[in-house]
């Protein structure tokens, strides 16, 4: 016997995209409604879907004081699935505490809320005759510090049993919930994890699937790419299929744009040179890779982009761009300007100038210093070789933070190609600079 279910999380209603605007667009209403648009796709996916049940695992509003606007769209929501006799199962997390949270509108009452003193056992669709056990329980306040899995207990494990918690899967920490993949890995009463609270979709395959959605929609520049939900085909034998739904009309980009040639200059050419890079905004998602889980291509039509360009490279755009301090913001206004008018529109963000000055080509300034002639050969044996050697000697150290809300706001986590491109700038800026001193 199996179930078919969405997994979703982290709504954060109430919340807006800190897109960076100071001046009205033609746009604005798309931009202040996304957090909305994407959630309500969710419940239009879980629709024409046909499943069974819904899984919401926490952080459904941005703060404990739950806006009257949030709680109203909730009970709309909802009533769309009890109409057709989709029942709900919610926890809460640390932005929407249990503890003395308003409630402005009830919801319907086939929408089942997870207790936070205790955990709760929901049966689906009945006591009497059921189908899949789904475990979960609510956070009480905002640092919750118990563990609250290992109290999650099945009866058996002839259908499904789905557990759901609101954890950063740190064993370690005082609050969200401290608990490790392993622990909820060796709960083999457990089907599938239902998680909620990173906002990056992840999916852990283990004895079981271990799960995070990540965000219905993105809201800023640490959470880039199409958000969504997971679609799950679950049976009590083991057998799990998920499939990552894309639903965010809003899709944020962070993108490298190299304007080191000698060809540009001025402002206007880093704008035609930024425009030629817009077609390759696609909304996709790699987010999967060495999983089992699909990604559906996107039956909704992405709205806008909001895109923060990092211009780098060594030429004479450096120079224009350190003259003037307006300059950066010039730019930026003008790519707002030009983009927006697009469809979908893209919107800009931000604008970082990590340009260097202009240098002579590595294979040009051999053989002319000997301070330079050492600093190449140290920096040849840094090879592919070399910086393999490096990623296993360092370890979990570059491993990404797994808990957003530990983080500083503008942290990305340090991936292979990351680190290559760090060595690689590293190297052009030493070179620059040393280039430079040698010539004055």
């Amino acid at each position: 016997m199996g179930v078919r279910f969405l997994h979703a999380a982290d709504f954060h209603l109430g919340s807006q995209l800190a897109a960076g605007r100071g001046e009205s667009t033609d746009h604005d209403e798309t931009l202040e409604s996304a957090v909305y648009t994407a959630v309500s796709r969710l419940f239009d996916l879980a629709i024409s879907e046909r499943v069974d049940f819904v899984i919401v695992a926490g952080d459904l509003y941005d703060t404990d004081s739950r806006s009257v606007r949030a709680n109203a769209f909730l009970e709309e929501q909802f009533a769309r699935l009890a109409e057709r006799e989709i029942p709900a199962y919610v926890c809460y997390g640390n932005h929407d505490p249990v503890a003395d949270a308003p409630t402005y509108v009830e919801l319907p009452e086939t929408v089942y809320e997870f207790d936070h003193e205790a955990p709760e056992e929901f049966c689906f669709p009945n006591a009497d005759a059921p189908e899949a056990r789904i475990w979960g329980q609510s956070y009480r306040d905002r640092h919750e510090s118990r563990s609250m899995y290992r109290r999650f207990t099945p009866a058996d494990d002839r259908i499904p049993n789905v557990g759901v918690l609101h954890t950063g899967l740190n064993p370690d920490g005082r609050r969200y919930v401290p608990v490790g993949r392993r622990d909820l890995a060796g709960k083999d009463d457990i089907h599938y994890w239902a998680l909620g609270h990173v906002h990056d979709a992840r999916v852990f395959d283990d004895e079981q699937p271990i799960a995070y959605p990540g965000v219905p929609q993105g809201r800023q520049i640490t959470e880039p790419g199409p958000g969504g939900a997971l679609l799950v085909e679950l049976d009590a034998a083991g057998s799990c299929e998920m499939e990552f739904v894309p639903t965010s009309p809003v899709v944020w980009r962070s993108v490298a744009v190299d304007v080191g040639d000698e060809s540009i200059s001025s402002i206007p050419d880093i704008e035609r040179h930024i425009e030629r890079s817009v077609d390759d905004l696609a909304a996709t998602t790699d987010r999967f890779d060495g999983t089992s889980v699909s990604v559906r291509d996107p039956e909704w039509e992405v709205d806008g982009y909001v895109c923060r360009w990092t211009l780098t490279g060594n030429g004479p755009v450096h120079e224009t761009l350190g003259a003037d301090p307006e300059a950066v913001y010039e730019l930026t206004r003008r790519l707002r300007r030009t983009l927006a008018g697009r469809r979908p529109f893209v919107w800009t963000e931000a604008v970082r100038d990590e340009t260097g000055p202009p240098i002579p080509a590595i294979d040009d300034l051999r053989g002319t210093d000997r301070v330079i002639d050492e600093f190449l050969a140290l920096a040849d044996e840094f090879d592919d070789a070399a910086r393999d050697r490096f990623r296993d000697e360092v370890g979990m150290l570059w491993q990404p933070v797994d808990d957003h809300e530990e983080g500083r706001p503008d942290e990305l986590a340090l991936t292979d190609d990351r680190l290559d491109e760090l060595v690689d700038r590293a190297r052009e800026r030493v070179l620059g600079e040393l280039a430079r001193r040698r010539a004055d």
